[in-house]
C-alpha cells in the first residue's frame, strides 16, 4: 500500500526530474500530488501545514505550465482538501468554496475528466446532510466517475488516471448505504 515514505520517495524523484526538465509540467504534478497525499497520511498539523505549502508551490507551477488543463484544477482542489484536514473549522470555510470552484472551472475545461467527479463525490460524502452532503448525494457522482474512468484513456503511461480503485470502493460504500 502507500505510505509516507513511497509518496517522500515520488516527491524525491519528481524534484531531481523538475530541475532536468523544467519546461514539463508532470513532475511538478507527481511532485505536488505526492506532497498532498503525504498530508492526507500525517496526523501531527505542523507535518500537514508543511507538506501542504510544498505541494502549493508545485501546483502553482502546474498552473502556470497547463493553464487550459483541467488536471491542474483537479490538483488544486486536492489541495484545498487537504489544506481543509489541517483545522477543518477554520480552513472548511476558506477552502471548501475554492475546491469547487477549481472542480467547475476543471469541468469547463474538460467534463469528461473522471477525477472532478471522484472529488465531489468524495467531498459530498463526507459532508454532513444538513450541508447537502451524504452517501445518497454522493452515489451519482461516483457513478459518473466510474462511467468516465470506464471511458478514459490518459495521454500517455505516465499521465493522471489516480481515482478509479477509490472511486469504485466509495460508490459500493454509497450503494450500500442507500439499499
Amino acid at each position: 500500500g502507500y505510505n509516507s515514505e513511497n509518496f517522500l520517495e515520488l516527491a524525491n524523484i519528481c524534484e531531481r526530474i523538475s530541475l532536468i526538465k523544467s519546461e514539463e509540467w508532470l513532475p511538478y504534478y507527481y511532485g505536488a500530488y505526492a506532497y498532498i497525499n503525504m498530508s492526507f497520511i500525517e496526523t501531527k498539523t505542523s507535518k500537514k501545514s508543511e507538506y501542504c505549502k510544498k505541494a502549493k508551490i508545485l501546483a502553482d507551477k502546474v498552473k502556470e505550465l497547463i493553464p487550459n488543463d483541467s488536471e491542474s484544477d483537479v490538483l488544486e482542489a486536492l489541495l484545498c482538501y487537504a489544506l481543509m484536514e489541517i483545522t477543518p473549522m477554520v480552513n472548511g470555510p476558506i477552502y471548501l468554496p475554492r475546491s469547487k470552484k477549481a472542480l467547475e472551472t476543471a469541468k469547463k475545461k474538460n467534463p469528461d475528466n473522471p477525477r472532478i467527479y471522484y472529488l465531489e463525490g468524495k467531498s459530498t460524502m463526507f459532508m454532513p446532510a444538513f450541508m447537502g452532503g451524504g452517501k445518497d448525494v454522493a452515489l451519482p457522482l461516483f457513478q459518473k466517475a466510474i462511467q468516465l474512468f470506464d471511458q478514459f484513456i490518459p495521454e500517455s503511461n505516465i499521465h493522471p488516471s489516480w481515482g478509479k480503485n477509490d472511486s469504485a470502493k466509495l460508490l459500493e460504500d454509497c450503494k450500500n448505504a442507500t439499499e
